[in-house]
């Protein structure tokens, strides 16, 4: 039942959607919040409520201008699913910031696979990788995606090499003068400084345990029948996949060397999980199968709520 309801994208799933999103921000704002309630809390708050819901329209626009799934609401609801196994997503602002400016640059990586107007959106993707690594510096890492755009979808030319150089030095450039004019270059150099760890002992609580084992296993579940079934896809869509499962090796990579471990970094991988999951969804055949997955996404995250 469940499953045949997300297999619609009618009106009533995006409300649906909405909601899950607004129960999740509140659990996440209730357990942690360390700051005072007063009217500047309201506000800040509000926005970045508004920004997660308007996600879930982000979301849909992306993948059906870009046909990363077929006409159904698997991958939004997995992501927002995703977001509830880590409510830290919607505590940590500058992460949260990041990914939904980086939705902007998937949007134009992701339509590269056009033709159209290709040299514009080589400039908007890395200009809004720029933007974005001003709030999370190891945004910048998703420039990767952009050239395996160029190659995968042959636009290799030297032109196209520089463009995406151009579009984000910009934005640093831009942020340069800005505090150059203010005279506070050290903000500058704090932003841009490049720290990382790579140790993993913040995630061996059962509070991250379990859904991360359950990611990882979905993940070894569905990237081989998948990635079978886009092979013998139109040249297009198999590109689109080969894209794809770069954007997953180098979300992992952001996860992995994160200085500050705290949850929040995993928002990273939520974007090109979805759509895995979506995709292998859809090609099951029997009902009672998906319905088992939802169902045990959805447990996974009630039992983290009620831990």
């Amino acid at each position: 039942m469940i499953a045949n309801f997300f297999n619609q994208t009618r009106p009533i799933n995006f409300l649906a959607l909405s909601i899950m999103v607004f129960v999740i921000f509140v659990i996440a704002l209730i357990n942690f919040n360390a700051e005072p309630i007063n009217f500047l809390f309201f506000i800040k708050n509000g926005s970045f409520l508004a920004l997660a819901i308007l996600i879930v329209f982000v979301l849909n626009f992306i993948i059906r201008k870009n046909s990363l799934s077929e006409d159904n609401s698997y991958a939004i609801f997995f992501y927002i699913i995703l977001c509830g196994f880590f409510p830290k997503t919607f505590s940590n602002g500058n992460i949260f910031v990041s990914n939904f400016i980086l939705l902007f640059a998937f949007r134009r990586i992701y339509s590269l696979r056009s033709g159209l107007r290709t040299k514009e959106k080589l400039f908007d993707g890395a200009f809004w990788i720029g933007v974005a690594s001003w709030f999370y510096i190891w945004s910048l890492l998703f420039m990767v995606l952009v050239y395996v755009g160029i190659y995968i979808f042959r636009k290799a030319d030297w032109r196209n090499a520089l463009i995406p150089l151009v579009g984000f030095i910009t934005p640093v450039f831009l942020s340069y003068t800005y505090l150059l004019a203010f005279d506070d270059l050290e903000s500058f150099y704090k932003i841009w400084t490049m720290n990382y760890e790579l140790g993993l002992a913040f995630y061996n609580s059962a509070q991250y345990l379990f859904p991360l084992t359950l990611i990882g296993l979905m993940l070894l579940v569905s990237i081989f029948p998948t990635t079978k079934k886009s092979l013998l896809a139109k040249i297009d869509f198999k590109s689109t996949w080969f894209l794809l499962l770069t954007h997953i090796i180098v979300s992992l990579l952001v996860v992995l060397i994160a200085p500050s471990k705290n949850g929040a970094e995993i928002t990273f991988l939520f974007f090109p999980l979805s759509i895995l999951f979506a995709n292998f969804l859809q090609i099951i055949k029997k009902y009672w199968i998906k319905e088992a997955i939802i169902y045990l996404f959805i447990l996974v995250f009630l039992g983290g709520f009620f831990q």
